[in-house]
């Protein structure tokens, strides 16, 4: 399992631990079970190049010797890899805090940071800041990543509002049961393309797209798929674009933004599931957009917002709830653009 982070000047110290379950596997297999997309080849040259090191026990009467990959190691070896800082997107680091105590942390997120390391980013991401700088504007930066912070649930990258973290792992176990077993209420905000009637429910099964090139992409499933549910509110008409609240019964990726496709009213900006297959390939693969797509996105980001959650405290069992309210740069845009105006019915 993964321990800590180092983080230097240009380059980064990952510290995996190796679990007593894998007491004998290989230097290379146990690497290839972190580094999955990594090939055997990479990872062997890594390790003949010196970024690989271990460190053990010092009354082990196993020496390591020269680390090679068919090295057998053991219960408690610490495998340390050196990785190099590559560039990455600008994101944003504005997130407000909404309430803290000794066992939780619930941020208010801004619509352009990732919460985890993934693809193209990995420093420019909230969990990696947060154990690196800490939530505080005048925290100094801890070298060691020893500031803990858990994830007991996960909104995408360009999705604003709420985001509970939790500073114990007892406590992020608890959260997660709690979402499995859907006993949390949350609710989003989200502009919509169109007039969607003033109440609707979707009920329909998810899970991975077999027709698209995208890997993420998730669709719609006739038979099979996950149980989704997400029930919606018309809250306004802004011209061509309507505001509606969602009610997430489930918890399957991109559910709202699909169920909304799926619906007929694609949420503004979605770059996934608000343009044809093509333009989205395009941009997913290359990071470019057509002029047709930027005239049709219309703001840089999809319009999602969490707004609201409630789930029972996981110490002092009691529940608590968090609001926030729809960020400027979307309420902006329902109130200034020309093409849309001010709301016409409710």
């Amino acid at each position: 399992m993964k321990d800590s982070d180092e983080y230097l000047d240009n380059s980064y110290v990952a510290t995996y631990v190796v679990a007593e379950k894998q007491s004998g596997i290989r230097l290379d297999h146990f690497l290839k079970l972190n580094y999955r997309k990594r090939s055997r080849e990479k990872i062997k040259k890594a390790i003949l190049e010196g970024s690989i090191s271990i460190e053990r026990d010092e009354l082990s009467p196993f020496a390591i010797g020269k680390l090679k990959s068919s090295l057998q190691l053991l219960a408690g070896d610490q495998v340390l890899v050196v990785s190099e800082k590559r560039p990455e997107p600008e994101v944003s680091f504005d997130f407000k805090i909404i309430f803290e105590d000794d066992h939780l942390l619930v941020i208010n997120k801004p619509g352009n940071l990732p919460v985890h390391p993934a693809g193209r980013y990995f420093f420019n991401t909230l969990l990696v800041h947060l154990r690196t700088y800490g939530h505080r504007p005048d925290a100094a930066p801890d070298a060691s990543g020893d500031r803990d912070y858990y994830l007991p649930h996960r909104i995408d990258k360009e999705t604003s509002g709420i985001l509970v973290l939790t500073k114990d792992s007892v406590s992020c176990s608890k959260l997660v049961g709690q979402f499995a077993k859907r006993q949390t209420k949350k609710k989003y905000l989200a502009i919509v393309h169109g007039t969607p009637p003033e109440s609707f429910t979707v009920d329909a099964p998810l899970d991975r797209s077999t027709s698209s090139a995208i890997s993420v992409k998730m669709e719609v499933k006739k038979e099979g798929g996950y149980p989704s549910h997400t029930d919606f509110k018309r809250l306004g008409v802004y011209g061509q674009f309507s505001l509606v609240e969602c009610y997430p019964k489930t918890g399957r990726q991109h559910q709202i933004r699909v169920h909304l496709e799926h619906a007929g009213h694609p949420i503004v900006g979605d770059k996934l599931y608000g343009m044809p297959e093509a333009e989205s390939l395009n941009y997913f693969e290359h990071k470019h957009l057509s002029p047709e797509a930027l005239a049709r996105l219309m703001i840089p980001r999809h319009a999602l917002h969490a707004a609201g959650i409630t789930f029972e405290h996981p110490i002092t069992g009691l529940d608590v709830s968090f609001e926030s309210a729809l960020p400027p740069d979307l309420a902006n845009f329902l109130v200034s653009s020309p093409a849309i105006g001010h709301p016409v019915s409710s």
